[in-house]
């Protein structure tokens, strides 16, 4: 206060500059706070983001089994426009010639008469939808129809069951009804010149159905012996244990059921993938001048890691970068699984133990520091809010002061000219 200055002390005061002068102090403070608080705030973002790849590293470790550490089977085929297929791990390797000699297709009906136009009335009738699922097995569907058009037709049908889908057909002339199956897998039936697979009985608003595309079941032929196969969809389940085939078109194809190391290769490059992430991290947080240059707990985790690791980096499927990355070696790997898959299983459920214990331990440890840091942003967010209001309150006071000062100023400003007015008066009166 003993170097503030007033210029000019009878003219209007600058309220502005004088307050702002006045509480720059505190005004420092504040700043100060803010800038601390920000340095908090980075880092509780950082141990969010290294926490979080943390757990993504755990959780990748916690779903290694010893199923999901086996060989998976996969399923060759000479000619994919053919036939595909898929296998299980109880199929066997085998090879076989696959010959497709038929498709499943669904049956198509479309009523005999038909109608000129849309809008024509069509008089109420009750009749039976019969579907037949096997040579023997069939469901019945009674259809009340109360007269209308031939759309009304269509969804009274629809609306009762869902094993047939009715529709209209316009043949250039006529409008007709159309019955087609809706999932081929419902029926294993073939329409044949004295049967079908969709039949009318019973009072129909319309001439009975005539065939439009027959219902037929899909073949194939495996091996050289004659040896058939049908479905009703052209989806073959457990044709050999575990192996399913889809065929696509009428043909040839040969198929081989082989070991496959590629989905183990991929969990191992995910997991890898997420330690390499933890890696970067840690590295950025190390940066020389980081707020956590030095800090032990996050120096020791790439240590931590590494230690963890030995045993696969022992047994040569894991390599090291110079730049402390992990990258699996493919070539070592497929020839452990080969000649020793157990010991690859044994040995990878026990660093996965081994690194669950150590995750939960630095989980732990990072999030008590965290709470730390949060807890100081707390803390500065409350003094900054006490210095804001402290503030406030303190403008507010010196602002009416500085009123008070340049009312007080104003009045003997007045009286001043009043009294130089007095006196120029007083002396001219005084020569007279």
């Amino acid at each position: 206060m003993s170097n503030l200055y007033f210029s000019n002390i009878t003219g209007i005061l600058d309220v502005d500059t004088i307050v702002n002068a006045l509480l720059q102090a505190k005004k420092n403070s504040v700043e100060k706070l803010v800038q601390k608080k920000a340095i908090y705030q980075a880092n509780v973002s950082s141990l969010n983001n290294l926490l979080g790849a943390l757990k993504e590293v755990k959780n990748s470790f916690n779903s290694l089994t010893f199923k999901n550490l086996s060989l998976s089977k996969k399923v060759e085929v000479s000619d994919s426009s053919v036939l595909s297929g898929s296998a299980s791990e109880k199929t066997p390797e085998v090879s076989l010639k696959v010959k497709v000699i038929q498709l499943s297709q669904g049956e198509i009906r479309i009523s005999n008469s038909g109608v000129s136009n849309l809008n024509e009335f069509l008089s109420a009738g009750t009749f039976t939808l019969k579907y037949w699922t096997s040579d023997n097995n069939y469901i019945l569907y009674e259809v009340n129809f109360p007269g209308g058009t031939l759309e009304d037709l269509v969804n009274t049908i629809n609306k009762i069951q869902d094993k047939v889908l009715a529709s209209t057909f316009f043949d250039g002339t006529f409008y007709k009804l159309m019955l087609t199956e809706k999932d081929l897998k419902a029926s294993t039936k073939e329409t044949s010149e004295d049967s079908a697979v969709i039949e009318i009985e019973g009072n129909f608003p319309l001439d009975n159905l005539q065939t439009f595309q027959n219902a037929q079941n899909s073949k194939i032929q495996l091996g050289s012996n004659s040896y058939y196969i049908i479905s009703s969809n052209n989806i073959f389940e457990d044709v050999i244990s575990g192996l399913n085939l889809t065929v696509y078109k009428i043909g040839e194809a040969s198929v081989s059921v082989k070991k496959d190391s590629s989905s183990l290769n991929s969990i191992l490059n995910e997991f890898l993938s997420k330690i390499n992430g933890v890696i970067d991290l840690v590295n950025s947080l190390l940066e020389k001048g980081g707020s956590f240059q030095g800090n032990s707990t996050i120096t020791q985790i790439k240590v931590q890691f590494f230690n963890l690791l030995q045993p696969l980096i022992k047994l040569g499927i894991l390599d090291i970068s110079e730049k402390g990355k992990y990258f699996l070696n493919t070539e070592n790997l497929n020839l452990l699984l080969k000649s020793n898959l157990a010991n690859f299983q044994n040995t990878v459920l026990k660093v996965r133990d081994n690194f669950s214990k150590t995750l939960d331990g630095l989980i732990k440890t990072l999030e008590v520091y965290k709470n730390t840091q949060d807890s100081r942003v707390k803390f500065i967010n409350e003094k900054i809010d006490a210095l804001g209001e402290s503030l406030i309150k303190e403008e507010k006071k010196l602002r009416l002061k500085f009123s008070q000062i340049e009312a007080l100023m104003y009045e003997n400003e007045q009286l001043r000219t009043k009294l130089e007015s007095f006196v120029v008066s007083f002396s001219e009166s005084s020569k007279k």
